[in-house]
């Protein structure tokens, strides 16, 4: 005998031996033996979840002469027999992903004008993958489907139910063909190998099942290509022969993220590709195990939401006391992005490079929920106030006997000025200077000034004006150093004195046009000219008694990016933090 596929030769055969769609194989049942069937059926649902089988058993039960009470077909008559082995006249299997023309549909219509092969049997059209038709097929299907003859029934299988007309759907009675639980799919899969004579271990039967991911027919695919490998059906026999990686590869995933160890996660990647394993099946793993994670610490008994073994749960409750939820949830964000672009035919070791290193990396991350887990983790190292007693109060000093030599302070050297020049400024004469005129302004001013001066690079040379340039998208940090005073003195007068001349000193943020034309706006005047006058404070918003069309006047408020804003508002907590670091006590 030819040697069938494990899914061909288990193919069911009555109702009750379709396994996880008892709410269809029932209803259907109970149907028949009322004799209430419907003159059109839609079945809908995932792939391999057994809805063509369904709409076959529903043409045997029509037509058995020797169905059971319960609508269970004989199996051995000679119209059973047929509709298995699809040579019976009285049921027409069409696969409208081929037949969705027109002239398709008029040939169906001419057969359903036929009488059955036997008298009083019944006529059955399966239509498989029903949404391929096209729009003008399905309205030449319409009005056969709307009124068949009294002995035709038809039955409209589909994946993707929301393609069909509405008016397709509204004719038809809809059961939908739910995906297989993975503990009822392992028990199949145990039965199976029993009866073919494989020896299989739970672990692998349980791999091989999740693999699936509730499609029998897949299942019972992945099952014949392990078993073709070796007849006994192990765990690490499935990683090897289906590309899946094990637990301990998730785990070595896991403590890259909680430790922050970048190389420890690229490697881990590097292994993977280097042993075959499917990379785009690795990331949905993993998001599967951070969701796994997600549930366990947002759910008071995860048991109830999920049919994962006790082992997988007890991996999740581990890993939920060690990486907060916010770190969880932006994992799961990161890997459902990654396996999009896998998805779309992307380099997919590169992408899971990079999805890996923004897990282990948040600081590579600017997304609001990356920079909200920056300051979560500074605000847990900055030390917290001591909560104890008062300290007692100090004596007051009594006076020592004898007069008393105030202490001469030691006067600071002003750094050397450079000889004067006629020449003109260049830039190399601002890159030469940059280090001690850096210096000078950490020194010399407050902690946040120093620390949004970081940020402020070079920007070049303009006559004997020094350009200083702030990025842009740092708006916050340009408008702090232009409103302070103490700068605008220092910058003109450390500059001046490390070029010999005098200097002005222009600040600019990056993308911005000043009045003159130029880019920017100076952060400070010249030493020997007045200071410019404050910007003029921006008009209160009208009272609710203007006219409206006073309060609409003058310019719109700028667009908001929120990233940025997000951006921002960490640099200033961490400049906020490193100025009470170096504050004296």
């Amino acid at each position: 005998m030819e040697y069938q596929a494990l899914y061909r030769k288990y193919r069911p055969q009555r109702f009750d031996q379709v396994i996880g769609q008892e709410h269809v194989t029932v209803t259907l049942a109970r149907e028949i033996a009322a004799g209430r069937v419907a003159h059109a059926y839609l079945f809908a649902g995932p792939r391999g979840t057994g809805k063509t089988t369904t709409a076959r058993l529903l043409a045997m039960a029509l037509n058995c002469p020797d169905r059971s009470p319960d609508s269970e077909p004989c199996g051995a008559c000679p119209s059973c027999s047929g509709v298995a082995s699809s040579v019976s006249m009285d049921v027409m299997e069409l696969d409208a992903a081929s037949h969705n023309k027109v002239e398709d549909i008029r040939d169906l219509k001419a057969g359903v004008s036929t009488v059955a092969s036997v008298g009083g049997a019944r006529r059955v059209f399966i239509l498989d993958e029903a949404h391929m038709l096209t729009k003008s097929a399905s309205n030449a299907l319409l009005k056969t489907l709307e009124e068949p003859p009294d002995h035709v029934h038809f039955v409209l299988a589909t994946t993707e139910p929301y393609r069909l007309l509405d008016t397709v759907r509204s004719r038809s009675q809809r059961f939908d063909f739910h995906l297989v639980p993975t503990d009822t799919l392992t028990c199949h899969l145990r039965r199976i190998a029993e009866a073919e004579g494989f020896e299989a271990t739970d672990g692998a039967l349980l791999a091989v099942a999740r693999r699936a991911a509730g499609s029998v027919r897949d299942a019972l695919s992945l099952l014949e290509q392990v078993a073709a490998r070796d007849r006994t059906v192990t765990e690490e026999g499935v990683q090897v022969a289906l590309g899946v990686a094990g637990p301990e590869s998730l785990m070595k995933l896991v403590d890259a993220v909680a430790d922050e160890t970048p190389a420890a996660a690229l490697e881990l990647v590097a292994h993977l590709s280097a042993d075959g394993v499917d990379l785009r099946r690795f990331a949905g793993d993993a998001l599967g195990f951070f969701r796994g994670v997600f549930l366990t610490q947002w759910s008071s008994d995860v048991k109830e939401l999920t049919d994962e073994p006790p082992d997988v749960i007890e991996r999740w409750q581990e890993v939920a006391s060690r990486i907060p939820s916010a770190s969880v949830t932006r994992s799961m964000d990161l890997l459902g992005e990654a396996l999009v672009k896998l998805r779309e035919g992307r380099d997919e070791r590169m992408m899971l490079e990079l999805a890996v290193l923004k897990l282990s990396r948040p600081e590579l991350d600017d997304s609001p929920e990356a920079m909200l887990r920056r300051i979560e983790r500074l605000e847990k190292g900055r030390p917290a106030a001591p909560t104890g007693a008062p300290p007692a109060a100090i004596p007051p000093a009594v006076p020592a006997a004898g007069p008393v030599v105030p202490p001469v302070p030691t006067p600071r050297e002003p750094p050397a000025p450079a000889p004067a020049s006629d020449q003109p400024l260049t830039d190399a004469d601002l890159d030469r200077i940059w280090p001690q005129l850096s210096n000078a302004v950490m020194e010399g001013t407050s902690g946040r000034v120093s620390a949004f001066f970081r940020e402020v690079v070079p920007g070049g040379v303009e006559g004997s004006t020094l350009v200083l340039s702030v990025p842009a998208g740092y708006e916050l940090h340009y408008k702090s150093l232009s409103s302070d005073a103490d700068l605008a003195v220092l910058l003109p007068r450390v500059a001046g004195e490390l070029l010999g001349r005098p200097v002005k000193i222009d600040l600019r943020l990056q993308g911005a046009i000043a009045p003159g034309g130029s880019q920017g706006q100076g952060a400070g005047p010249e030493p020997s000219a007045p200071p410019d006058p404050m910007p003029e404070p921006e008009p209160e918003p009208p009272a609710p008694s203007e006219p409206v069309a006073k309060r609409a006047a003058g310019p719109a408020p700028p667009e908001v990016d929120a990233a940025a804003a997000m951006h921002q508002a960490t640099l200033l907590v961490e400049s906020e933090l490193n100025a009470q670091e170096v504050q004296p006590d």
